[in-house]
């Protein structure tokens, strides 16, 4: 017997939730539901997945609202039939409610994802960021005072005191106290080699003295008739000894000396957050310092090449870390002629970003007033000679392109590689000779070129030739075709091709920092 679908549809999920959890994490969902009753004329609802075995439903379409792997309420969306009130108004058609219910589903499903992201994303960020610095009464002398009365208490002790090591633990140092006099901080630190309590404590036992008569032997810190000594370590080196004095004599119980040992830890807990934050802020300060020096080079870095009827003019560099030893430049000078530079520096890390920057700023200057590319070398060479406390190696490529006739003059000093293409093939034009600074007797020498329309220039860095020579074989060779083949290119075309020959030999083996000029005249 056929058995008709009663005009009764709603948003069905298959199982009954736990009290209170649908609405809290979908806490629009009944005015959803009515919504979507106004508009389709069904009345709607929505259960959690799977399904409950009270539901005795029909379903004529369902799919996962949430999909599997989320910590959401997994819900999954139908479609189905019940017995119940009829409509007040005319229902939509069948299929398009089913439409409609697969959009909302969809959007669910959306919506619980973005919030799962947006979840573990906060708890990532509570990792990354620093604790603050507990100021006021919570400072960290605060802190440890509270520790050294709890300790004192926990002993049925009249005060504590905390000793520290110093730097070559050779030192314990007084540095925090409860129930003593304040004048204890200008004692003198106590020698650890003449504290025979505190050296037996770090090397990770409890001392108890119930009377006075072991003073002499274990020269304790302050006079006392009782006294408990226990380590403050971390998980990988001692930090000093927690102290307890007592007035009178008499004997401390296993729980207190164990009490004692937990305030312990928690001091050593202390002072390791501590560390860790004033870590963490010093390495914050650190690390957005690098990052604006990073901007400060790469804003510096020509990006623009120089309008020229003669010349095109790219450059490119990359740097093995934040910051580069290596750079490109150019500038236009007086006489309308073409500046080029390429150069590096035979340091490390900031000292090399900061070595390099003075190096383009000396270039800048000195062939700003002389267009001889061995003159400014020479100049820059005893800027250097006058403004470094120590010899500075650094090599230096320098070109000048005439404004008016093809005519380039170079000079080079150090490891920079200098090649010509032209129609007839490739030629090398300078060898590697003796970097600013090793050499002052060494006068370096200036290279005149007729450029014919369509030859390239092409100046690779220290940095890029020990690339090229530490790659595969023939590296250089194959360069060189590869930029001989697409010679009709714009110079930003071949530059490109410096680039990614570059990178695909620094990742096959260490990276280094690189940088390539390249001149070309215009056909």
């Amino acid at each position: 017997m056929a058995r008709s679908i009663p005009s009764y549809l709603r948003l069905y999920n298959e199982a009954r939730p736990a009290a209170g959890r649908l609405a809290d994490f979908w806490p629009g969902l009944d005015k959803l539901c009515r919504a979507f009753e106004r508009a389709t004329g069904w009345p709607l609802q929505c259960q959690p997945d799977p399904a409950s075995p009270g539901d005795h439903t029909t379903l004529l379409w369902s799919a996962p609202a949430v999909s599997d792997g989320l910590d959401a309420e997994q819900l999954r969306v139908g479609v189905a039939t019940a017995a119940g009130a009829a409509p007040t108004h005319a229902p939509a058609d069948l299929a398009a409610t089913v439409d409609l219910a697969s959009t909302i589903g969809q959007l669910m499903s959306d919506l619980a994802h973005a919030r799962q992201a947006l979840w573990k994303r906060e708890a990532e960020l509570a990792a990354g960021v620093p604790l603050p610095l507990y100021t006021d009464e919570k400072h960290l002398a605060g802190r440890l005072k509270s520790s050294l009365q709890a300790a004192a208490q926990a002993a049925h002790a009249d005060a504590a005191a905390l000793y520290l090591l110093d730097e070559t633990t050779t030192y314990l140092k007084l540095r925090s106290v409860w129930g003593l006099p304040q004048e204890r901080f200008l004692l003198p630190p106590r020698e650890l080699a003449l504290a025979a309590a505190d050296l037996e404590a770090l090397l990770g036992h409890a001392i108890v003295l119930d009377d006075a008569k072991a003073q002499a032997t274990f020269n304790l810190p302050e006079p006392t008739a009782a006294a408990v000594c226990v380590p403050v370590a971390s998980a990988t080196a001692p930090l000093g000894t927690l102290w307890v004095f007592g007035n009178r004599p008499r004997s401390h119980t296993d729980h207190e000396v164990n009490m004692v040992e937990i305030v312990a830890g928690r001091i050593a807990t202390e002072l390791e957050r501590e560390m860790l934050v004033a870590a963490g802020a010093e390495a914050g300060r650190a690390k957005r310092q690098l990052a604006a020096a990073e901007r400060w080079q790469e804003s510096h870095q020509p990006h623009t090449s120089p309008l020229s009827d003669l010349w095109q003019i790219a450059g490119w560099a990359q740097s093995a870390g934040d910051l580069s030893s290596e750079f490109y430049d150019w500038l236009v000078r007086p006489d309308n002629s073409l500046a080029i530079v390429l150069g590096s520096v035979r340091q490390q890390h900031i000292a090399a970003a900061l070595a390099a920057s003075e190096l383009r700023g000396m270039v800048r200057a000195h062939a700003h007033h002389t267009g001889d590319p061995a003159e400014i070398l020479v100049q820059v060479r005893e800027s250097l000679a006058m403004g470094s406390p120590a010899n500075e190696e650094s090599a230096l490529f320098v070109a000048v392109a005439e404004g008016s006739q093809p005519v380039v003059r170079l000079a080079t000093a150090g490891g920079a590689q200098i090649w010509k293409i032209t129609t007839a093939g490739v030629s090398s034009l300078a060898s590697a000779g003796p970097p600013l600074g090793a050499d002052s007797q060494v006068s370096p020498r200036t290279i005149e070129l007729r450029v014919q329309p369509g030859d390239i220039l092409v100046a690779v860095s220290e940095g890029a030739a020990r690339t090229l020579a530490g790659g595969q074989e023939r590296a250089t060779d194959e360069l060189l075709s590869a930029l001989f083949a697409h010679r009709e290119q714009p110079a930003k075309v071949l530059v490109e091709i410096i680039n990614d020959r570059l990178t695909a030999l620094a990742g096959e083996s260490t990276l280094a920092d690189c940088a390539a000029v390249l001149v070309k005249r215009r056909s």
